[in-house]
């Protein structure tokens, strides 16, 4: 597989400090809960490249893609490893639950993931024939919890998205006046209006999207009549500006506290349930980019940009001492996944231990800043 295209895929989980670990970390054996959060696999551009016949795109505009459903399904495999006995691999209600964003990429995705990790068994295999290794997954849809952008009811969205959307935060004013003769190039030959950066974000899913279904560039791209830019360099500069606004809204705070809050304060229910000895055994949530990195620097996680199907597992335990360990999940890049710990700031980096494990007591008084439980009064507020 093209390099640029790993890059684009694994770019959060793989730079030239930090490559991805080759086997994931073990669960502890006193763990009694694994909460789950991913973000959608591989989709199509929300806009399309028409200047060739396209060999790829038939699902539609931001749909998953068969890359997308891959990513997922390794997702699956590798938690149905790390959990092992913690749950059975039939579905089973009092063990498992699972929340999805409405969009379909979300709801796929998850349907993949639990695809793997409910392979069914005995009783559970209820079509040999036909469906041998697949059985249905319940899940929640929940978008103030997953996808608190397209709530109409949350006014606060507009607030926290104007910088963004208008590009008026500094950096994203400092990316546009530093690419200005790129953009240009970009919409002199896309006829897409660059004055949004989202439309040079379309280009790089695009561009993404190319190299995986191994189809042909336009011949701008290819042949770049750009002042020194061959096409190598011309691809990794347009590949620099994939979710350029998702991420800025996890790096500016009234975004990503909007975005994610609502979700974080349905993490630490979750932990406190089962610190109380309530509640299932692993809960997963299936969301996008910009609320799932956003509630995993909520979470203290360093982190500045996901990947299709990467996310954090949150691990607990109530032996010896009430504790959660904090972990990255990454696809490398399509069908493999890894577990392995996350870079954690440096007030948790304090607390954890050896294991990487923190006090669940340290662990949320350091979240619950950040997180509220009705977020109709935050939207109103934001």
């Amino acid at each position: 597989m093209n390099l640029l295209v790993i890059l684009a895929l694994v770019a959060a989980a793989s730079c030239a400090e930090h490559l991805l670990p080759k086997k994931s970390v073990a669960i502890d054996k006193n763990s009694v809960l694994v909460l789950f959060g991913t973000r959608h696999g591989n989709r199509h551009p929300e806009v399309f490249l028409e200047e060739n016949p396209r060999s790829w795109g038939y699902e539609g505009n931001t749909e998953l893609t068969s890359y997308g459903k891959r990513q997922g399904l390794g997702l699956g495999k590798e938690l149905r490893s790390f959990v092992g006995k913690l749950i059975s691999r039939n579905y089973n209600s009092s063990q498992v639950k699972y929340y999805s964003s409405s969009a379909n990429r979300c709801q796929m995705t998850l349907q993949t993931v639990t695809a793997a990790l409910h392979d069914p068994e005995q009783w559970g295999d209820w079509d040999k024939k036909w469906y041998d290794h697949w059985s249905p997954v319940p899940y929640a849809i929940d978008d103030p919890l997953l996808r608190m952008y397209a709530v109409k009811e949350c006014k606060g969205n507009d607030k926290v998205w104007g910088p963004i959307d208008k590009d008026s935060l500094p950096t994203l004013k400092k990316l546009k006046t530093s690419n200005s003769a790129e953009l240009k190039y970009f919409a002199d030959n896309t006829k897409w209006n660059m004055e949004n950066l989202g439309k040079a974000a379309d280009l790089a899913d695009n561009l993404i999207e190319i190299d995986l279904y191994k189809a042909e560039y336009p011949s701008w791209i290819k042949s770049p009549k750009l002042k020194g830019y061959t096409f190598e360099k011309l691809k990794a500069k347009i590949l620099e500006f994939a979710e350029v606004h998702q991420n800025a809204c996890a790096e500016y705070g009234p975004c990503g506290n909007l975005m994610a809050g609502y979700w974080l304060q349905n993490l630490l229910d979750k932990l406190a349930d089962a610190n109380a000895g309530k509640g299932p055994q692993v809960i997963g949530y299936a969301s996008h980019t910009e609320i799932t990195l956003s509630v995993m620097k909520l979470m203290g996680y360093v982190k500045d940009e996901l990947t299709t199907s990467a996310g954090f597992l949150v691990e607990f335990k109530r032996l010896p001492k009430p504790a959660v360990r904090l972990l990255n999940h990454d696809p490398n890049p399509i069908d493999e996944h890894v577990i392995y710990p996350a870079e954690l700031t440096p007030k948790l980096k304090k607390l954890a231990d050896k294991d990487g494990f923190i006090p669940l007591d340290g662990f949320t008084a350091f979240a619950k800043q950040f997180a509220f439980s009705d977020w109709k009064s935050q939207c109103d507020k934001a």
